[in-house]
């Protein structure tokens, strides 16, 4: 359990260091990071997840789902990829 615990804190470490230093980055960092992160690390989310993250209702997220996502859900509880997700929503929902 405590490796757990140790693996995500270095985890979180290390993207809080990325954050930090992204404005200092080469484009060509930003796309091997960016590269690495959609082709080796798949995050899950569920329709409450993403409605969350984006400040965006329920049905909106929904709605995006139904008309765009390319892949069907996992499991019966639901998870989309993020990666993929992240593409399809409306530019206006993107944080400045």
């Amino acid at each position: 359990m405590d490796d757990n615990i140790n693996i995500k804190e270095e985890l979180r470490t290390i993207l809080r260091y990325y954050n930090k230093r992204l404005d200092g980055c080469t484009m060509q960092e930003v796309k091997s990071g960016t590269r690495l992160l959609v082709e080796n690390m798949e995050i899950d989310g569920t329709i409450d997840d993403f409605a969350e993250f984006y400040g965006k209702s329920k049905d909106a997220v929904n709605s995006v789902i139904k008309r765009r996502m390319p892949v069907k859900p996992k499991r019966n509880v639901v998870l989309y990829p993020f990666h993929i997700f992240q593409k399809l929503i409306p530019e206006k929902w993107r944080k400045k």
